[in-house]
């Protein structure tokens, strides 16, 4: 039963029961929200819940089957984004836009620069005008950014907070965020949420889409949650707890997020080991272990170096001293095929760029690494490929629209991942490495693969997750190690960690 919110400020969007269909497949089913002056709006729902659609309907990407989109009363209809910019609304992407050789002030007036006057003049920029103007702007939201500098000099923060300013150069009414705080570390989460606040102040009214649902009481008045294209229900953030969130998002009560912190793995053999791995201007000196069965975390903040290290360790970046070794063996790792051939696998952050081929079927993606072994005296055995893909698709619960030849783009982003998984698991690795391992991932999907990690460390496997995440290395991890500017700061057990302790190592305090 949906149980409508209502708010006191003027009523700015309302979007009344949109139906939207793609190939005969009812993606938004009648769903309907609501918009007032002032407000953020929390839109949430597992990855294929109808959030995006709905999202690019209001921003002309999409045309809707039908339905009603007002604004301040008054049906509006929008062919494409223009038509939506001019009515006063703007996207604000998780995969940042952005021209990074031009300044902080091209960025914010491209398009829109003003010229010099006179007749010889009009087609000539007046730059002392462009770097006032984008100083006014920056001034709005009282940042402390120069008009002068590169984008591609500002941190990930910096320029979330350029692309809002962008949109109030437009005269935004409504800014929809998408994952905004993904890149963020949790000093920057508060500086934005400050942003955010201004705005309020300012009457702009935000959509604000995130899989951290710790977020969603510090920030938003409201929460409308979809699930399988239908609205579910729409509550006032004070009526609901994250408990019952997730329960409108999945449809089902979850298991709480813990790792097994109790198990003892000191006797067990090493299966990796890493002695004063280091590489200029990421990580120095860097030792760890993983045992059989293990799941160790590594925590940092972005920018500590556990990225980068878990990418060296797969020979992804080059490393300029220390050793590897993998089940007591010494291995010589300077490219992935070398890690690959080592027993070592990798799910890397962006599972689209870096760890899938999207146009390739799921079953091809499954069996990338292990076509060797498919294919004894050159004969490709593809009865027995479909029935070991068919194994891990059962198995990781990888959910898909028709059979594993579906290509892998048009999965979610939590099932993109199980395929990725899906992939090491199938080649047979002693070592798996994990980076960011749910990032952009719902909560279910979190869930199902937090469960899947320690399925596969009770079978034997060793796991590394590198996670800027504080709440999921406590969720997987035995022991987790921190990591500040990148050396170890901090080792603790499962029972010893907290998000207190974890933070103070990995800004730099002593454990």
């Amino acid at each position: 039963m949906t149980t409508t919110a209502t708010s006191d400020k003027p009523l700015l969007l309302e979007m009344r029961d949109i139906v939207k269909s793609f190939f005969g497949v009812r993606v938004l089913d009648q769903v309907s929200i609501t918009l007032h002056e002032g407000e953020v709006l929390a839109l949430l729902g597992e990855n294929g819940a109808g959030k995006s659609t709905l999202i690019k309907i209001l921003n002309g990407d999409y045309q809707r089957d039908s339905g009603l989109i007002l604004m301040r009363g008054q049906p509006v209809h929008f062919n494409e984004p223009r038509d939506a910019e001019a009515h006063g609304i703007r996207m604000i992407y998780q995969e940042q836009h952005f021209a990074p050789e031009l300044s902080v002030a091209e960025n914010l007036l491209l398009g829109h620069l003003p010229k010099r006057s006179g007749a010889l003049r009009g087609w000539m920029v007046d730059w002392p005008q462009v770097y006032a103007k984008a100083a006014e702007y920056l001034k709005l939201l009282k940042v402390d950014i120069s008009p002068r500098a590169l984008m591609r000099d500002l941190s990930v923060v910096e320029r979330e907070i350029v692309e809002i300013v962008k949109a109030l150069v437009v005269k935004a009414q409504i800014i929809v965020m998408d994952e905004p705080t993904a890149a963020l570390t949790p000093h920057e989460v508060d500086l934005l949420f400050d942003i955010i606040r201004e705005l309020r102040k300012q009457g702009v009214a935000l959509i604000y889409i995130s899989h951290r649902l710790d977020e969603i009481p510090r920030i938003a008045d409201r929460v409308t949650v979809l699930r399988d294209g239908k609205l579910i229900g729409a509550h006032a953030i004070g009526d609901v707890t994250q408990r019952d969130i997730v329960r409108m998002m999945v449809g089902r009560e979850l298991d709480a997020e813990r790792g097994s912190n109790g198990a003892d793995h000191s006797r067990e053999p090493v299966v990796l080991s890493v002695s004063g791995l280091t590489r200029d201007d990421a990580f120095a000196d860097v030792s760890l272990d993983v045992r059989r069965g293990e799941i160790v975390g590594i925590f940092g903040l972005l920018g500590a170096g556990h990225a980068q290290l878990s990418r060296a360790i797969f020979g992804a970046e080059r490393i300029h001293a220390g050793q590897i070794a993998v089940a007591g063996q010494p291995v010589a790792i300077r490219s992935p095929q070398d890690a690959r051939r080592a027993g070592i696998g990798f799910v890397p952050i962006d599972r689209k760029g870096q760890g899938l081929v999207l146009d390739m079927a799921v079953r091809e993606n499954v069996t990338l690494a292990n076509w060797n072994r498919l294919a004894p005296l050159g004969i490709f055995q593809r009865k027995t490929e479909r029935v070991r893909v068919g194994r891990w698709v059962d198995g990781l619960g990888i959910r898909m629209a028709g059979d594993a030849e579906v290509k892998t783009r048009y999965l979610s982003g939590g099932n993109q991942q199980k395929v990725v998984l899906a992939r090491w698991l199938e080649a047979e690795v002693k070592v798996l490495l994990l980076n960011e391992p749910t990032w952009g991932v719902d909560v279910g999907a979190r869930a199902d693969i937090y469960e899947q990690l320690r399925t596969l460390a009770a079978q034997g496997l060793a796991i590394l997750v590198v996670s800027s995440d504080i709440q999921e290395v406590l969720a997987v991890s035995q022991r987790i190690l921190t990591m500040y500017k990148g050396r170890i700061t901090g080792e603790f057990s499962g029972a010893e960690a907290n998000q207190a302790t974890l933070l103070h190592a990995a800004a730099g305090g002593e454990a």
